[in-house]
């Protein structure tokens, strides 16, 4: 699809730059919504999600006006066990007020 990897790191700091990734998350959800893919390079890579790959209920963009996270490498709380909670649109992120 966008040529994403799931990171762990980059969904607790989105604009954390590297690991599997080399945007940041923020940067490559602009870019997706640019040109189709999480980089220009991967555009021949990606492919549009077929019916049986829908979204998550609730999936959105981060907003940064909306979604709080800790200053990019700074661990203010220990990992949550569920990496799940990392996901800024459930109602279950760890860092809702």
């Amino acid at each position: 699809m966008c040529f994403w990897e799931d990171d762990a790191v980059q969904l607790r700091w989105p604009d954390w730059y590297g690991g599997a990734n080399t945007p940041s998350l923020i940067e490559a959800q602009r870019t997706f919504a640019e040109v189709g893919a999480m980089e220009s390079r991967f555009i021949g890579h990606v492919r549009a999600a077929d019916e049986s790959e829908p979204l998550d209920e609730g999936w959105r963009p981060i907003d940064l006006a909306v979604d709080e996270f800790e200053v990019r490498g700074v661990q203010e709380a220990p990992w949550p066990s569920d990496h799940t909670t990392l996901y800024w649109w459930r109602p279950t992120f760890w860092r809702h007020a």
